[in-house]
């Protein structure tokens, strides 16, 4: 648990949520951590830029989630001329973040431009560091940007969440 006066926030991109949802830790085979990650939500501290947001809900799995348990008004951060800015940055030092021909996500740099802007947050990625500028990865924009980031399973650790 964090301390009264460091709440951490968390700024989740899209395959994180996908991959833990169908793949790592389906809801079904694992109830209780999705109860936690719930709770996450529900206090304003696992959250999603808009563009992250409309991204996930394209999957119909995980928008019947959202919608039955109305987490939009917790989890959805709008876009602001804060957050496009820091997209701006971003994309100005890793232009090829977002390559449509290539199927890579347009939401990557709204995840990290979030974190940004948001006090104590962290992102959490399922990606690895490319360590390439040709082929950036969320945790190269991170690392650049002196952002931390994380993974899944670092979170459950870092929340000490026994399952």
């Amino acid at each position: 648990m964090n301390t009264l006066f460091e709440v951490k926030i968390y700024s989740i991109d899209t395959s994180s949520i996908i991959a833990a949802f169908h793949e790592r830790y389906p809801i079904e085979f694992f109830p209780t951590l999705w109860k936690k990650i719930e709770e996450l939500i529900r206090s304003h501290r696992l959250k999603m830029s808009q563009v992250v947001f409309e991204e996930v809900m394209r999957d119909p799995e995980i928008k019947h989630w959202c919608n039955k348990n109305q987490f939009k008004q917790y989890l959805h951060e709008g876009v602001n001329i804060q957050v496009q800015e820091k997209v701006r940055e971003i994309l100005a030092v890793f232009p090829r973040l977002v390559d449509s021909r290539s199927g890579k996500s347009g939401a990557d740099p709204w995840c990290v431009a979030y974190a940004l802007i948001t006090e104590n947050c962290t992102v959490v990625t399922e990606e690895n560091l490319a360590g390439s500028v040709k082929r950036p990865k969320i945790p190269d924009v991170c690392m650049h940007f002196k952002v931390e980031c994380i993974k899944v399973v670092d979170l459950i650790k870092r929340e000490k969440w026994v399952i």
